[in-house]
């Protein structure tokens, strides 16, 4: 099978774990693979330390690889396409990543996020003539996007991680988009916990960014009973202001609702304490720059716990949810989500396996990182 050169700004990192449980998975299917990046990432997970032992940075490369001047004519047109980077440095880089990729004989590249990795992989690519992809994830697609029509015109393939976003950009491209959502290594998650008995009311796990929803989370927990409760996982450039938001909405006084911020945690951490909660509440919205979160996987993560899911509306949810796998209020609206947590919250839990039972099985069948690697793998072998 192709050897696969994966092409990654950052890697490895927290917040993006869906990066190497796909390697992972296309590994397992036989695909060589050779991961490079720009940086490492300070913090990720456990997992992902064997790949980040093995990746390579392009600052290990020679400054200017010269040989790969030859075949400057393949990207000559794509490099004046872009307005985000210099002709020169782009170029630098392309033939950096060209000058790794020949070494490792790479036959296809595939880079995450539509921004500087997808640029250099495709110039590397031509300078190669060999095929690349890219994907594409949410704020390099709608908030910030970089030349992304010149991307999408130069890719063997992309991919999409929603069927909204695979529409959109398929509109803008004759190369096939391929609607390939993040999945999770189901061998990961023990089978369904029929024995659930959760002490705990309510989790959220994610970034502390606007497009997470988290001061219309602070405003519906405000109006919910004394003794309710929320634990909120992961750390973000928000948190001060969460922690004076939460304050002056009287949280944590007596007599009124708590709220405790954990820090970061491991992925292990989520598996290990999932049945403590009711539920997993994720009231996700689009942020003033137009980022928003696409099929997120935190939902997925939850669904395969046996953690009953309350979400927003927004797209990326509607796709995995359906409307039946879990409770969908309307983004932004404090009040429906506070009525929300307060049904599910006081569901017996017997009342909730049913939802529990569905929830795991759609995971299992439509998004595992397996199933999802299966669709790229056929791909990549036939371009």
């Amino acid at each position: 099978m192709k050897k696969i050169g994966y092409v990654i700004p950052v890697f490895p990192t927290l917040s993006e774990t869906f990066v190497g449980v796909e390697i992972r998975a296309m590994k397992a299917l036989g695909h060589p693979v050779q991961t490079y990046a720009f940086s490492p990432g300070q913090h990720f997970q456990p997992a992902d330390d064997e790949l980040k032992q093995h990746c390579r940075y392009l600052s290990t490369a020679p400054t200017y690889p010269f040989e790969g001047l030859w075949n400057i004519h393949r990207c000559h047109t794509f490099l004046r396409q872009q307005k985000g980077f210099t002709y020169l440095s782009l170029l630098r880089q392309g033939l950096q990543l060209a000058y790794l990729a020949k070494r490792d004989q790479c036959e296809h590249l595939h880079a995450h996020f539509a921004w500087h990795s997808t640029a250099t992989a495709i110039v590397a690519a031509k300078l190669l003539n060999i095929s690349v992809s890219f994907v594409g994830h949410g704020a390099d697609i709608y908030a910030t996007p970089q030349d992304i029509d010149s991307k999408l015109k130069a890719a063997s393939f992309i991919c999409a991680v929603t069927k909204e976003m695979q529409n959109e950009l398929q509109t803008a491209t004759k190369s096939p988009v391929l609607h390939i959502p993040c999945g999770i290594d189901a061998s990961q998650y023990p089978p369904l916990n029929t024995n659930w008995q959760p002490k705990k009311d309510f989790l959220f796990i994610g970034r502390l960014v606007e497009k997470k929803g988290l001061g219309t989370l602070l405003y519906a927990l405000s109006q919910l009973p004394p003794d309710t409760n929320l634990d909120i996982v992961g750390d973000g450039p928000l948190r001060p202001g969460l922690n004076q938001l939460a304050y002056q909405l009287g949280l944590n006084s007596h007599n009124r609702p708590q709220v405790h911020f954990l820090g970061h945690k491991e992925s292990a951490w989520y598996r290990q304490h999932a049945n403590d909660y009711k539920a997993l509440v994720a009231p996700f919205t689009i942020a003033p720059n137009g980022d928003k979160d696409t099929g997120p996987l935190v939902i997925k993560e939850a669904m395969a716990l046996g953690l009953p899911v309350i979400t927003t509306d927004l797209s990326g949810c509607d796709e995995i949810l359906e409307k039946q796998y879990g409770l969908q209020v309307p983004m932004n609206d404090h009040s429906a989500l506070a009525d929300a947590m307060a049904y599910l919250r006081h569901q017996p839990a017997s009342a909730l396996a049913p939802l529990r039972e569905k929830a795991f099985k759609r995971v299992m069948d439509q998004f595992t990182a397996r199933t999802q690697a299966q669709k790229l793998s056929a791909q990549v072998e036939a371009s």
